[in-house]
């Protein structure tokens, strides 16, 4: 879908919720992840999804457990006896089975993989978790991003303006050329065009950060201009590895699916071994039927069995010979997932530690190339008002001003979010880190 298609499918839809949204928030970013957590229903489908894999577990651990089954019955008999007439009787009982696994190589195998896997969705959820806190971040920095590019671009359009009209007041006492008024207005009409764009991208990125709170955002509250921006501590990237190697949750979900595979292959293999069970019966039966022998009533019969059960398996059509090389396979393929895992892990962290060390010196960069455009304006217009510089030179470093300006705010909420990121492959984002930029709020 094209970018603009995007746009018209988000505004289209906000208009349609607009009927049931009635209130209008300006959200802090604290607030903001309250309200995710609450009714984003990315995370509220995740946190039922670990809910249910929990379960699995229990599930692997009753092939170790009694099986216990209650029958009972009752029957209407109809019985010809051949000299002897027709006899019909009713009769009823029960039975009780026990049946206690005592060797089962394989369900002992799968309740280990119960176990593996247990972990391994516990450290999915942990990633999930980890990746809803960026996300909360990301939709919230988008906002501001938008709402920087539409402020400098209003301030782009105004400084402009007072520019075109300042060359139509020259040209009409003869100071410039009408090409300076064209030149101008040719400008100005971008500028407008970048406003429209800007404000269209504004409400886009309120939209979207409404699909997470669930709430009618009219606005968030700024970071200060003063954010600490500073490298990554420890300032050694072999000790981020190290970090990432023993936390990262992708990673340790990875080694946890391998177990698993290696776990239910071994449990495979134990088809092939013999089972031995303790078994228990009770039974009861009782019925009116006549006896041949004494010509009464025949007696309720109770019956006790205990006893051993073994079990020798020879051929099962090949069966288990599949399912057993099948798991082969798939232990080799989890141990591959688990390499690229680890791989991909030392990458992010070389990456986003690598990332936030240039954010750091952009950012000082573009917070100095502002102040020198700053400069170079006004010299500009100084020059322009002399008739040593022309209208398109103004123009010109009036534009890159405001790209400054743009730039600078970008690279400040690159870095948050880079940082940020480093600390999640790293296994070090928690909900009291990503809080702690609440403190850097405008009030």
């Amino acid at each position: 879908m094209k970018t603009s298609q995007l746009k018209q499918a988000v505004i289209c839809g906000a208009m349609l919720l607009g009927s049931t949204i009635v209130s209008a928030e300006v959200l802090t970013l604290q607030r903001t992840y309250e309200l995710a957590q609450q009714n984003d229903p990315q995370w509220a489908a995740a946190k039922n999804t670990y809910q249910a894999n929990q379960q699995v577990i229990d599930q692997n651990r009753s092939g170790l457990l009694p099986q216990i089954n209650l029958t009972v019955n009752y029957r209407q008999n109809d019985v010809e006896y051949e000299d002897l007439g027709d006899d019909d009787y009713d009769s009823h009982g029960y039975s009780a089975n026990l049946r206690q696994p005592l060797f089962r190589l394989d369900n002992w195998h799968t309740y280990k993989v119960g176990k593996a896997l247990d972990s391994q969705y516990s450290a999915e959820f942990q990633n999930t978790t980890e990746v809803f806190y960026l996300r909360v971040v990301s939709r919230y920095l988008d906002v501001l991003r938008a709402n920087a590019n539409l402020t400098y671009r209003k301030a782009e359009q105004e400084a402009i303006a007072r520019q075109l009209e300042q060359s139509k007041q020259r040209f009409e006492v003869g100071l410039v050329a009408i090409t300076d008024v064209h030149e101008a207005q040719a400008a100005y009409d971008v500028a407008v065009s970048s406003r429209i764009s800007a404000e269209s991208d504004q409400f886009v990125a309120l939209r979207l950060l409404e699909t997470i709170t669930g709430a009618t955002v009219e606005n968030v509250v700024d970071i200060r201009k003063d954010l600490a921006v500073t490298v990554p501590e420890p300032l050694d990237v072999n000790l981020w590895i190290e970090r990432a190697l023993a936390n990262n949750a992708n990673l340790q979900a990875a080694i946890y699916a391998a177990e698993a595979a290696q776990q239910n292959y071994k449990s495979q293999r134990g088809k092939h071994a013999p089972t031995l069970d303790l078994v228990g019966t009770h039974n009861y039966s009782s019925t009116d039927a006549q006896s041949l022998a004494t010509g009464g009533t025949s007696p309720d019969t109770t019956s006790n069995i205990i006893g051993l059960e073994l079990e020798i398996p020879l051929y099962s059509g090949g069966a288990i010979s599949a399912s057993r090389r099948q798991s082969q396979y798939q232990f080799l393929a989890a141990q591959d997932l688990e390499h690229q895992a680890r791989r991909e892990t030392i990458q992010d962290v070389t990456n986003f530690y690598q990332l936030t060390i240039a954010n750091v010196a952009e950012v000082t960069a573009r917070k100095q190339s502002t102040n020198s455009a700053k400069v170079a304006l006004e010299a500009t217009q100084a020059g322009y008002e002399a008739g040593t510089r022309t209208i398109v030179d103004v123009l010109n470093v009036q534009r890159n001003l405001f790209q400054n300006e743009r730039d600078y705010t970008n690279a400040r909420f690159d870095y948050v979010l880079n940082s940020l990121r480093l600390k999640r492959v790293a296994g070090m984002l928690t909900e009291e880190e990503l809080l702690t930029l609440e403190q850097w709020m405008e009030r």
